[in-house]
């Protein structure tokens, strides 16, 4: 059996002081007493002798220590988004780098997560009437890509059409030209193209936005009433951008796939509240950046992450107004410290 020079006034742990003074007190005998165990009214104390004597170090003067503990909290920052969001525009939060993407395909640049806008955003529209079939020589320019008519069968190279036998073939080698399948041109870039319905095809920009609305459509047909319904798409339906508002939230949807310990929640206004999902001051180091027109965060890096004052379970603290009780162990990353008012003097 080992000896224990215990002194139990300087015993900063509550449990154990309650432990030791009910012993002093005789209300509880004593079954075993060594290095390996102490049992209590046949409940084992989970601490051995030495570490029980280490209770009784000086510099542990009172049961309650002074001091104010504080709670762990997230460090946060938030993007304020004043106008539209674009395509290919850039959200940064630590590794993660968010791209606003207003195609159907949702072409973002590799390793970026994309925020889909393509529902929030209209694609400009034009409208090509070729109602005559077109003579060799003709031409019609898309964005900066000029076709050029040539005769029946004779077209095998990047930018010819050919006129057809007639004009339903001339129209559906129209088609096939701009959108990249008739084994010889390449796809436009820009725009696509539907069917000839009534001698009326509608080409529609690729990427949903107003910058549809600058696409060039020119020609040179013979005949007169071989014509686009204006000099850029936007005629037969005007590009629309996304919103402030519906930015944030196709940002905060995409935050679904985020690498980086952070959550993006919709916040006040047309704002992204992000925060750290471990509290304390590592979260102050998540940079923040932006490539948008319209959007800009408060500061660099997340901030106003604060590390928890470290307690074990019942470690008691007292200031001249509160005292503070962690109901749980606490680190640097919790939230455990609770606090009671002293209030007045009675």
């Amino acid at each position: 059996m080992s000896v224990l020079d215990i002194d139990a006034l300087k015993i900063r742990n509550p449990e154990y002081y309650r432990i030791f003074t009910r012993i002093f007190k005789g209300t509880d005998r004593v079954e075993s007493f060594d290095t390996a165990e102490l049992k209590i009214g046949g409940v084992a104390i989970s601490k051995s002798a030495a570490e029980i004597n280490a209770l009784n170090d000086e510099s542990w003067d009172y049961i309650l220590q002074e001091g104010t503990p504080v709670n762990a909290v997230a460090a946060s920052g938030t993007l304020t988004i004043s106008d539209v969001a674009l395509d290919a525009e850039t959200v940064t939060i630590g590794d993660d780098t968010y791209e606003f993407a207003a195609d159907a395909d949702q072409s973002v640049e590799s390793g970026n997560i994309a925020v889909d806008i393509t529902s929030y955003a209209t694609a400009s529209e034009g409208t090509l009437t070729v109602d005559t079939q077109p003579i060799a020589g003709d031409t019609m320019t898309i964005g900066t890509t000029e076709y050029t008519f040539v005769p029946d069968s004779t077209a095998n190279a990047e930018g010819e059409i050919s006129i057809g036998a007639n004009l339903t073939e001339a129209q559906a080698n129209i088609v096939a030209a701009v959108n990249g399948t008739d084994g010889f041109n390449t796809a436009h870039s820009l725009v696509t193209i539907g069917d000839f319905e009534a001698n009326d095809a509608v080409i529609t920009a690729i990427i949903a936005g107003t910058d549809g609305d600058t696409i060039a459509t020119t020609e040179t047909f013979d005949a007169g009433t071989n014509i686009f319904d204006d000099v850029n798409l936007g005629a037969t339906a005007a590009g629309v951008d996304c919103s402030a508002a519906n930015a944030v939230t196709a940002l905060v949807d995409a935050s679904s796939s985020a690498t980086e310990a952070v959550t993006l929640s919709d916040g006040d206004g047309d704002t992204v509240d992000v925060e750290a999902d471990t509290a304390g001051v590592v979260g102050n180091a998540i940079a923040t950046t932006e490539t948008m027109s319209n959007a800009a965060f408060g500061a660099e890096n997340l901030e106003n992450g604060v590390d928890g004052t470290v307690g074990s379970q019942w470690e008691t603290y007292v200031d001249a107004d509160y005292l503070y009780v962690a109901v749980a162990e606490n680190t640097t990353a919790d939230d455990n410290w609770r606090r009671i008012s002293l209030g007045s003097a009675y």
